[in-house]
């Protein structure tokens, strides 16, 4: 098993004073995702990203897009497919009164 590289970002809009200051405008990427999980996880225990791949028609697709873009020029310039989506699929999910949880493997 290979062993990831560490990413590390650099807070550029903090100047360093001294030496030690420049090496603490460096910062972990494992830091930064434990402080991120940790805010995260105060809003919603489960609310946990996942990469994953649907195929969908090429109008909806198109459609999305188009409800994305309605929305920047609207002022929210950090709507995003995925919020569309996420936003979506909650109103999907309202909708049903039972969803029969599955037999995970």
């Amino acid at each position: 098993m290979m062993k990831s590289k560490t990413r590390i970002n650099i807070n550029r809009d903090r100047k360093p004073k001294s030496t030690e200051d420049f090496f603490s405008n460096f910062e972990n990427e494992e830091e930064k995702l434990k402080s991120d999980d940790d805010s995260q996880g105060k809003k919603d225990e489960k609310a946990i990203d996942t990469r994953h791949t649907w195929i969908v028609r090429k109008d909806q697709l198109e459609t999305l897009k188009d409800y994305v873009h309605s929305k920047r020029l609207e002022g929210e310039t950090d709507y995003s497919q995925k919020r569309a989506i996420e936003e979506a699929l909650d109103l999907l999910f309202k909708s049903i009164d039972k969803i029969e949880k599955r037999n995970k493997r």
